[in-house]
C-alpha cells in the first residue's frame, strides 16, 4: 500500500495534469509540461506512473469517484426513483459548476486519448452510468410513476444530455447550469411521467 507522502505526490501529479488538460489542451499535456505544472522533475511522475496512459486513467478514475461520492448523498436523500432521477441531473450539473476543470480535463482525455485499455475503461463506467439510470427508471416504473418504455433507451439519452450541458458549457461561459438542469428535469418528467407533475 502506497504511503501517505506518495498518495499526497500522485494527487499532486493528477491536479497538475487535470490544470494542464483543462487550460492548455490535450496536446499540451506532456509529462514534461505536466511535472513543470507541479513543480517536480519529469522522473517523479515516471515514478509514480508507468506511462502516460497509467496517469491519465488515474486522473479519469479520480474525477469519476469524485464525482460519485459527491452525487451518492444526493440521491440516498431524493426519496423515490423520479426524485433520483431529478436528483441525478440537478446534482450532476452542480458538479460541473463546482469542479470545471476536472470535467473539462476528462472531456479531453475521452476526446483525444485512444489507447485501448483507456478506452476500455470510458467504456465501462458510460456502461456503469447507464445502468444506474435504467434501474432508477425500471424502479419508477415498478412504483407505477412512470410510463412504459424501454428504460435503457431514455437512460442513454438523459446520459446524452448532461454530456451535452459540458459540451455547451466549455464554448459558453455564461451558460446557467441550474436553469439548463431545471429544464432537463422538467422535460424528462413530462415525457416519463404517467400523469405530467
Amino acid at each position: 500500500m502506497a504511503s501517505f507522502i506518495e498518495q499526497a505526490r500522485r494527487q499532486q501529479i493528477i491536479a497538475a495534469a487535470i490544470w494542464v488538460l483543462a487550460h492548455e489542451g490535450y496536446a499540451s499535456a506532456s509529462l514534461a509540461r505536466i511535472a513543470r505544472q507541479a513543480g517536480i522533475s519529469k522522473s517523479v511522475i515516471s515514478y509514480h506512473f508507468a506511462n502516460k496512459n497509467e496517469m491519465f486513467k488515474a486522473v479519469f478514475d479520480h474525477v469519476v469517484n469524485a464525482a460519485g461520492a459527491y452525487m451518492t448523498p444526493f440521491l440516498k436523500q431524493a426519496g423515490d426513483p423520479a426524485c433520483q432521477i431529478a436528483a441525478y441531473i440537478r446534482h450532476h450539473m452542480a458538479y460541473m459548476a463546482e469542479h470545471r476543470d476536472e470535467l473539462l480535463a476528462i472531456g479531453m482525455i475521452a476526446i483525444n486519448h485512444t489507447d485501448a485499455d483507456f478506452q476500455a475503461t470510458l467504456a465501462r463506467s458510460t456502461a456503469e452510468e447507464r445502468e444506474i439510470l435504467t434501474s432508477l427508471i425500471e424502479a419508477g416504473q415498478a412504483a407505477g410513476q412512470l410510463r412504459a418504455f424501454d428504460a435503457s433507451i431514455l437512460a442513454a439519452v438523459i446520459a446524452k444530455a448532461i454530456e451535452s450541458a459540458l459540451d455547451e458549457w466549455a464554448w459558453r461561459l455564461q451558460l446557467d447550469l441550474t436553469a439548463y438542469a431545471d429544464e432537463l428535469i422538467a422535460l424528462f418528467e413530462r415525457g416519463m411521467r404517467k400523469d405530467e407533475p
